[in-house]
């Protein structure tokens, strides 16, 4: 068998922050995410993994993050993805905006329908990662194989 046919789940997209603190904060108080699990320990955590079901995210300082790798391979400043998380219906989108919106997450672009079939919004979070929540107006989407 070729190894490569292992590669089938993403287990956890990680961000990494420089803010560690201020980003856990974020999280757990405006997005309302549980954490999981901290490393090394709580009273000196610069790893954060919060519940999810399924894929998990996760948040690692930069600095715990260079000491694992050479910095030189983190690149620079910028965005090069964006966190997508699928609800159930296009109502979901609306009550999630709401619930996200009055507790100051900074929204992007409120829920809106796109021509090719979904019903998303934008936020940013404090580090200015992009996150969309979008829910499929009909079935699966377009374009599914």
């Amino acid at each position: 068998m070729d190894a490569r046919a292992l590669l089938t789940k993403v287990n956890d997209i990680c961000l990494y922050v420089k803010d560690f603190q201020g980003s856990l904060r974020f999280y757990t108080e405006k997005f309302g995410f549980k954490v999981k699990r901290l490393q090394p320990d709580a009273d000196h955590a610069n790893y954060a993994e919060f519940a999810f079901h399924g894929t998990s995210v996760t948040m690692w300082d930069v600095k715990g993050v260079s000491e694992v790798l050479d910095p030189t391979c983190l690149g620079g400043e910028g965005h090069h993805f964006m966190i997508a998380v699928k609800v159930p219906a296009a109502d979901d989108v609306d009550a999630i905006h709401t619930a996200l919106v009055s507790r100051g997450v900074p929204c992007l672009s409120a829920p809106t329908v796109y021509p090719f079939g979904s019903k998303a919004a934008y936020y940013q979070d404090y580090e200015k990662n992009i996150w969309e929540v979008f829910a499929w107006m009909e079935g699966n989407g377009p374009g599914l194989l």
